[in-house]
């Protein structure tokens, strides 16, 4: 494991942590976008040099497409993608993280992974150093799942880790301060 992807991951499940123990946010159980700039608000500040955006689809003047694992006849009509949330240098390839979030109501995981796997690939455009498949339960206060990838590739070790950090700190951090 890294360390570098374990303190970018480890910012990040203290912003998702908050995000669960937010009661009024609970209550209210608002749609993806909503929690996902939520997070976006409170990792400000927290990844110092890089900058924290949301559907960004853009690399300069071109739109963002993959061909990760396609052949040219599965290209055509491919539309852009555009990641939940991105860490990253704005005009450089520095790419730290890139996130897709899902509530838990929502099982359709197959774009999101593939779109995390062909952006961790280092060898492809884009080549952000760690990727996350979060899921999040905000009613129940809980992220049921929180794999992680690198290279291309399901870190099953970082993802055992992810898990813990964000199930054994919100257990005894779950006094109710929000």
């Amino acid at each position: 494991m890294d360390d570098q992807q374990k303190t970018t991951l480890s910012t990040f499940a203290s912003a998702v942590r908050a995000l669960l123990q937010d009661k009024e946010l609970a209550y209210a159980d608002p749609a993806e976008r909503a929690l996902v700039g939520r997070i976006r608000d409170l990792l400000h500040g927290h990844y110092g040099g890089w900058s924290i955006d949301l559907e960004w689809n853009r690399r300069e003047d071109v739109i963002k497409r993959l061909r990760y694992g396609l052949s040219e006849d599965e290209l055509i009509g491919r539309d852009a993608i555009v990641p939940d949330l991105i860490v990253h240098r704005v005009g450089k390839r520095e790419n730290l993280l890139v996130v897709e979030v899902k509530k838990s109501t929502n099982k359709d995981f197959d774009g999101d992974i593939w779109k995390l796997k062909g952006m961790t690939e280092q060898a492809g455009p884009y080549g952000y150093s760690v990727g996350l498949h979060l899921v999040i339960d905000v009613k129940a206060g809980v992220a049921p799942r929180c794999n992680v990838y690198v290279d291309a590739e399901l870190d099953t070790g970082l993802t055992e880790w992810m898990h813990s950090e964000l199930e054994e700190r919100n257990d005894s951090g779950a006094s109710g301060d929000s």
